[in-house]
């Protein structure tokens, strides 16, 4: 029988004051059911995210529709599974569904074994997390993997992640995501209103990391992020080049962050990269916006164009929480100078840019693929083995840190291509890894990938230098790499073996023993 988490508390006797909830006995707010009477068009709305999915109900696989994704990250839990985000309403149920985070089940001698991920992982997914940090400590909840917390997970995205519990005022849920508000000036209790609430979207909308020095919580890498102002972050780094490379806005004061620290997310497994994942920055996107940072965009921010205000039947006004983009619904004072037929249009024309810089012969994209597999090819001619004599991805990349570390010409010369490798990706992970960068700032996902080809220019110069030196009869052939059931196996996955394992923990652990409803 399915075990069931003992609610943390049933409601007895409920009278509303006001927009918020008082009660005698004390209700479970973290489920986002007992919202609904004292907030029926909040709770409305917020259901119909449910709408926000493919006409398949499954979500879009973009591993198949842009193989090169899996060469960016070979080695790294996206290369095995990356899909278009559906609604909020599908946040927990996708998490858990996910090949990224395993299939952690215990085996015949009481040992987890399939455990891929840490507990912070569960951050973004629901209003559980903002529970569990309150009964046992953020620490503890984060300094443990993925699978630790899945019977506590029964509630995806919900009212509890951004209101004071039973009222409309607005919160910070996630402890990180305040001290980064306070690291960067933006003090939550101190903003109006507007910013607010883009700061509570920005709880997960954001590039973070899990800071292993303390305890794995989530930290957002905004320690040198001036937002809004174009600083060259160099300083940080002590990097005395002139080419620019940290002179820019969030993403390069966050590489200047992660490189100080000498810090990488994992060791990309074709090529030997130390790489770093940019998640979804959307949050530093906005604050970083020039075009629209004049007087009369001031009050513009992520509610405006997702959460629109609108009015009920009887004519009273409220916030519509299905959060989506619909250009009808924008304020009068948008459509005063954008006629909604024509955002269609300015979109269209804006994705079309970004995609010429990325899908283009000499695009970010494919030549991503070509200077990892290039890599890869140099390493081989020199003995260094990898993937391609039937390493484990493991083996592969200790394989790959072994030789970087030796102080031999060939290190000196690999290091110096993996590092532009590391650079350029980075850039290009920052635009195309933000949701609806085209209409939050394309003006930043042009610069960011027009700067990503510059280094790709110079990196692939650098490698077919380094090829024709150790492997002259090398040609890359672009063929083999064009589809995701070609790729992953190269990467050294089999996407049958890691779905049979996931549909096994489905089965026989989450929808056993765990409370969430997938869907």
């Amino acid at each position: 029988m399915k075990l069931k988490r003992i609610a943390l508390a049933v409601m007895v006797s409920t009278v509303f004051v006001g927009n918020a909830i008082a009660s005698e006995a004390k209700t479970d707010f973290y489920n986002s059911d007992n919202w609904q009477k004292a907030f029926p068009e909040q709770y409305k709305t917020w259901a119909e995210t449910e709408q926000s999915n493919p006409v398949s109900g499954k979500p879009d696989d973009l591993l198949a529709a842009n193989p090169n994704l899996i060469a960016a990250w070979a080695g790294y839990g996206f290369a095995k599974d990356y899909n278009r985000a559906r609604g909020h309403h599908f946040a927990l149920t996708d998490v858990i569904k996910t090949l990224r985070v395993g299939h952690p089940m215990m085996n015949k001698d009481g040992v987890m074994q399939g455990e891929a991920m840490s507990a912070s992982c569960w951050s973004c997914k629901s209003p559980d997390v903002a529970r569990m940090y309150d009964e046992v400590g953020e620490g503890k909840f984060s300094d443990n993997a993925w699978s630790t917390w899945g019977h506590e997970m029964s509630n995806t995205i919900g009212c509890a992640d951004c209101h004071e519990l039973g009222t409309q005022e607005l919160r910070m849920s996630r402890p990180y995501a305040d001290r980064a508000m306070k690291t960067i000036g933006k003090d939550f209790a101190k903003q109006d209103s507007v910013l607010q609430a883009s700061q509570t979207c920005a709880q997960c909308h954001v590039e973070y990391y899990f800071d292993g020095t303390d305890s794995k919580k989530v930290k957002f890498p905004w320690d040198y992020w001036v937002p809004g102002v174009e600083t060259d972050y160099k300083d940080f780094v002590g990097y005395k080049g002139t080419d620019g490379l940290y002179k820019g806005f969030a993403s390069e004061a966050q590489l200047a962050y992660f490189d100080n620290r000498g810090f990488k997310d994992w060791t990309n497994a074709v090529s030997g990269a130390p790489m770093v994942k940019t998640q979804h920055p959307e949050f530093e996107n906005m604050m970083d916006r020039t075009e629209h940072a004049m007087d009369n965009h001031l009050e513009f921010g992520c509610t405006t164009c997702h959460m629109t205000q609108t009015t009920n039947e009887q004519g009273k006004s409220f916030i519509d929480h299905k959060v989506t983009f619909e250009a009808e619904k924008l304020p009068a004072d948008c459509q005063s100078c954008h006629e909604a037929g024509d955002f269609k249009e300015i979109l269209d024309e804006r994705k079309a840019e970004i995609n010429q810089l990325r899908f283009a012969a000499n695009g970010t994209d494919p030549r991503l693929t070509e200077v990892h597999f290039k890599a890869q090819a140099i390493w081989a001619a020199n003995g260094v083995k990898g993937l391609e004599s039937g390493k484990t991805i493991g083996e592969a990349q200790a394989a790959y840190q072994a030789a970087l570390k030796q102080k031999t010409p060939l290190a000196g010369e690999m290091n110096s291509l993996l590092v532009k490798v590391r650079n350029a990706q980075w850039f290009w992970d920052s635009a195309t890894a933000s949701h609806g960068i085209h209409a939050h700032n394309p003006t930043e996902a042009v610069r960011l990938l027009t700067k990503s080809n510059g280094i790709l220019d110079q990196a692939i110069a650098e490698a077919d230098a380094l090829l024709a030196k150790y492997a002259p009869d090398y040609k890359y052939d672009a063929t083999k790499y064009d589809s995701k059931e070609k790729l992953q196996p190269l990467v050294g996955l089999s996407f049958e073996g890691m779905s049979q394992s996931k549909e096994v923990f489905l089965k026989e652990r989450v929808e056993k023993e765990w409370p969430v409803k997938l869907k």
